[in-house]
């Protein structure tokens, strides 16, 4: 009997300990540390409107445009819109560069090599005021890709009406000096011209360039010239100070070409059509 009973003492002794270590016996207790400590805070969202835009586009105007853009995978479109809306004037983007996104980063760059380093092909139609002191205004900018077709030439500017101006002596043979001689070679254009008829003097030029005239028929202005050998664009200007000259540089190959003269007279309003944004 005493053996009987020692035998389930020493018995007992083994099961007990072994229940006690058992980790699938009974309840796990926390760290009192870990229990008090507070759920961890949900990352942020990155749609919350505190989240650093795409873009940051700044134009200044002060005679001569300067651009600042910071963009970061930002969309060429929305880029263009805002600088459009900057510029008060059309900015226009081809299919191949619509599809394109921007990383960069520059500060206070003049207009046209700013716009160079948005696309590949820039062209930029300007409005060119004859008065002393004027600067050329963009009225329109088209970026684009290698290869892809050119904007028509008046996708911008269109003249509200065709000036049909004759010009000539009609009634007779004049001196010399009364002519209006004039010829263009190699973008260059030659021109003299003695108190002669401002509207003729403009016809002629338009005839022998293949440039658009907007005139009104009732000026009475006449000019005296002699130009040698300058630039189109450079050589209108110098006509008479109350002409308005359109043109467009493409950046791409070093061109501009001259798009439409306007005779505006002093207190009359502008005589061209530009085609909204």
């Amino acid at each position: 009997m005493r053996k009987g009973i020692l035998l389930l003492i020493a018995l007992l002794a083994l099961i007990v300990p072994g229940i006690q270590a058992s980790p699938s016996f009974g309840r796990s207790i926390q760290d009192p540390k870990q229990a008090t400590k507070p759920a961890d805070k949900p990352a942020d969202n990155p749609s919350e409107p505190n989240q650093k835009p795409p873009f940051a586009l700044r134009v200044t105007a002060d005679q001569i445009i300067g651009i600042s853009l910071r963009a970061e995978n930002a969309k060429l479109t929305d880029i263009a819109a805002d600088l459009s809306k900057k510029l008060k004037a059309p900015v226009a983007l081809s299919p191949v560069m619509q599809k394109q996104r921007a990383t960069i980063d520059f500060a206070d760059v003049v207009l046209e090599p700013a716009m160079q380093l948005l696309a590949p092909v820039v062209y930029i139609d300007y409005e060119i005021d004859s008065a002393p002191g004027a600067h050329p205004r963009p009225v329109g900018i088209y970026l684009s890709a290698h290869n892809e077709p050119a904007p028509a030439i008046n996708a911008n500017v269109r003249s509200t009406s065709q000036a049909f101006i004759i010009s000539g002596n009609t009634e007779g043979e004049s001196d010399e000096d009364d002519d209006i001689q004039i010829s263009y070679r190699n973008g260059k254009l030659t021109l003299k011209a003695k108190d002669q008829p401002l509207l003729d003097v403009l016809s002629s030029i338009s005839d022998e360039t293949g440039v658009r005239l907007e005139a009104k028929d009732d000026t009475t202005e006449t000019v005296s010239v002699d130009i040698k050998d300058l630039p189109l664009d450079e050589a209108i200007l110098k006509v008479s100070p109350h002409l308005r000259l359109y043109l467009r540089a493409d950046l791409y190959r070093n061109q501009r070409t001259p798009l439409l003269i306007v005779l505006v007279q002093p207190e009359k309003s502008r005589g061209i059509l530009l085609r909204p944004s």
